[in-house]
């Protein structure tokens, strides 16, 4: 069993990945780290994952950490809050998208997210897998603050970048990179072990029974609902519908969880060798372009024997959503 600790900045998907990482038999999630990003805020990234912790029943701490990048803030692309250009189309079901969070009744931990990973990483040298849906910010702090974490954490799974297909930003950027490269440039420079999970095998229609639909939430009525399926029931038909409609998906993308799901097992997807990655810091379109040292070029690039990051490749989406279902109806 995986010892996971899961940094996140509780957007949509990030919430089904807290959800199926607390309720998932095969993994020990340690605690839980917010960082802002898609959900605008760290206070609202934080009180969305105590309320999902809540929903879970289970005591598992949630630390509060980086408020801002490390690089230039980007105003400009975010693929979470674009709900108004919809209302034409869905009016009032807009509501439900990405709601405030209400007050939760736990409070986060006194140790900030950043000084949390360190300890955890130096507590269980080897055991620590790190999965990261959001920008990389408060792993990029710690590699600042204690560098030797890279060789002590076990792995790191990490959401983000593109390849082959377009960007939810610009054509060639994915956002959480795109909300912090200089932290992203950090990390994939480091001595991490990294699996990356771009939205190569999230976001891309040959791999829709990885995404999640109508038919699920219907799989998870009449599975026998529970708290858990209930809330997403109710919460995710919004999600469906409007990923359909403005990014012509075949359901809404699973993003998050596949990056949990990998981390878990990592059979649920197909990889390449290990290459080195690069993130690009300038540029209108390219500031935050994920590049992969593939194939042979001219110049020559020392970087590119530091070859730590294995990119997912394929996604083996039913099974990966018949998991998904069968853990959320087993919370009763």
């Amino acid at each position: 069993m995986k010892k996971i600790i899961l940094d996140i900045d509780s957007a949509g998907d990030d919430i089904l990945a807290l959800l199926y990482a607390a309720l998932n038999e095969e993994a020990e999630l340690l605690g839980v780290t917010t960082v802002l990003g898609a959900s605008g805020s760290l206070q609202q990234a934080t009180w969305v994952a105590l309320n999902t912790v809540a929903l879970t029943g289970k005591n598992i701490p949630v630390y509060a950490g980086a408020g801002e990048p490390i690089g230039v803030s980007q105003s400009d692309g975010d693929p979470v809050n674009f709900d108004e250009e919809l209302r034409w189309k869905f009016g009032e079901r807009l509501d439900k998208f990405n709601e405030p969070a209400e007050k939760p009744d736990q409070k986060p931990e006194n140790i900030h997210a950043v000084d949390y990973i360190i300890d955890m990483c130096r507590r269980f040298p080897d055991e620590i897998t790190l999965v990261t849906t959001g920008p990389l910010t408060n792993i990029a702090l710690a590699l600042e603050k204690a560098p030797e974490i890279a060789a002590l954490a076990k792995e790191i799974y990490v959401l983000g970048g593109c390849f082959s297909i377009h960007g939810n930003i610009t054509p060639v950027v994915e956002y959480n990179i795109f909300a912090d490269p200089e932290a992203a440039k950090a990390v994939f420079h480091s001595a991490f072990d990294i699996t990356l999970i771009p939205l190569d095998v999230c976001e891309n229609n040959r791999y829709a029974d990885g995404m999640m639909t109508r038919d699920h939430l219907a799989d998870m009525r009449h599975g026998g609902g529970g708290n858990v399926a209930d809330y997403i029931i109710e919460k995710f038909p919004i999600y469906i519908d409007i990923w359909r409609e403005y990014f012509q998906l075949g359901g809404f993308p699973m993003d998050d969880v596949i990056t949990v799901a990998a981390a878990i097992d990592e059979t649920y997807c197909t990889y390449t060798d290990k290459v080195f990655v690069d993130v690009e810091t300038s540029g209108t379109l390219t500031r935050g372009q994920t590049i992969a040292f593939t194939g042979m070029q001219i110049n020559k690039y020392a970087m590119r024997e530091h070859k730590n990051c294995r990119i997912a490749r394929t996604l083996n989406g039913k099974p990966f959503m018949d998991n998904f279902v069968e853990t959320i109806i087993k919370k009763k």
